[in-house]
């Protein structure tokens, strides 16, 4: 029987935040991306160097408006050529939405809405160990690129490490009840809950 690790990453430059929290959040909306021109739609209309994605997993920060710390940045993950996953708030999935209606003529490029998906924000000093412990991840890849971010799939959830606002963040994408059963897992770590929309 051969064993193959589910290889996870962080941010090597990014802070930890002081406080241990999971921050509930029901403004990020999942959206699956693919098709044939998937890399080309994403490098000239929303300008992202898809050389730096060199592995299934790896993604980038990128933004509708110029600002990555505003309600309209995004993150973007790469699993092929052909099959990307956007994590972002609801007010840009509108606009990115619109932005890939408006080329579906030009290239041969589609999208999901993931509306059977939830997710929530890990934070603190503690997040990193709690979820490589609980997801049995093997802690190998450090991101020193801020726009950089990088996903996996563990069993029903897929994870994310993302660099917010130099904060060292992990996003938990699941299906509601399995993302239930991991909220009260990390509660019962020491992770205090925050209510509220995450942009």
């Amino acid at each position: 029987m051969t064993f193959s690790p589910i290889m996870f990453a962080r941010h090597s430059k990014a802070n930890s935040a002081v406080i241990n929290s999971l921050q509930a959040s029901n403004n990020h909306v999942v959206i699956d991306f693919s098709g044939t021109e998937a890399s080309v739609f994403l490098s000239n209309i929303l300008g992202h160097d898809l050389t730096k994605l060199t592995a299934s997993g790896l993604g980038l920060i990128g933004t509708l408006d110029g600002d990555f710390n505003s309600g309209y940045s995004y993150a973007v993950y790469c699993f092929s050529e052909t099959a990307f996953r956007f994590i972002l708030p609801h007010c840009a999935s509108l606009q990115l939405q619109a932005l890939i209606n408006e080329q579906q003529l030009r290239y041969d490029i589609d999208y999901v809405m993931r509306t059977d998906l939830a997710s929530f924000i890990l934070s603190g000093s503690n997040a990193f160990d709690s979820i490589v412990e609980a997801f049995k991840l093997t802690p190998g890849l450090r991101l020193s690129d801020a726009q950089l971010c990088y996903g996996t799939q563990s069993g029903d959830v897929f994870i994310t490490a993302i660099n917010k606002n130099d904060q060292q963040q992990f996003v938990l994408v699941a299906k509601t009840p399995e993302l239930q059963k991991w909220q009260e897992y990390m509660q019962a770590q020491g992770f205090a809950l925050i209510q509220g929309a995450a942009a």
